[in-house]
């Protein structure tokens, strides 16, 4: 069976199943994208971990300026932010969030990733969504934008 995915809107997507046809939004085609992965890795005899293709996710915060990434930590709840960042162990992600929060909040964060604990895979993927979700919508809403290297303007 194939599938296709066509753009309609910023965050409106149509996915093609063999002769069916279904609108979703960006998260969603994400979600559809990782359990296709999923299934391909179990089919060839892989290990593959949905968690880790949530954070996947979650790590495209890294493509933002600092304006955006201001923009970005302003709506994303604490919580939810320090699971992304207990479970990426990213440093370069760490930096980014340390710098562009704020003094205080920065090492409240600081002092809870060195004593927090990782949550439940089901609560951690919650909380990875609710970042994901409300990046997509501001990117939709034109409030922030991921450049990369491949980023091209006319």
């Amino acid at each position: 069976m194939k599938v296709g995915i066509k753009k309609l809107h910023e965050n409106e997507w149509l996915v093609h199943i063999g002769c069916g046809a279904v609108k979703l939004d960006q998260f969603s085609v994400a979600l559809l994208n990782i359990t296709l992965e999923h299934l391909l890795a179990l089919d060839e005899g892989a290990e593959h971990s949905t968690l880790t293709s949530y954070v996947k996710l979650g790590l495209r915060m890294k493509e933002l300026k600092p304006l955006d990434m201001q923009k970005l930590l302003r709506v994303l709840d604490t919580k939810d932010l320090l699971v992304m960042m207990l479970l990426a162990k990213d440093e370069e992600l760490n930096e980014s969030v340390m710098a562009n929060i704020g003094g205080i909040l920065a090492k409240q964060i600081e002092q809870d990733l060195a004593t927090v604990t990782i949550p439940a895979e089901d609560t951690a993927k919650e909380s990875i969504r609710r970042i994901v979700e409300k990046t997509f919508e501001l990117e939709a809403q034109g409030q922030i934008e991921f450049v990369s290297e491949n980023t091209r303007y006319i």
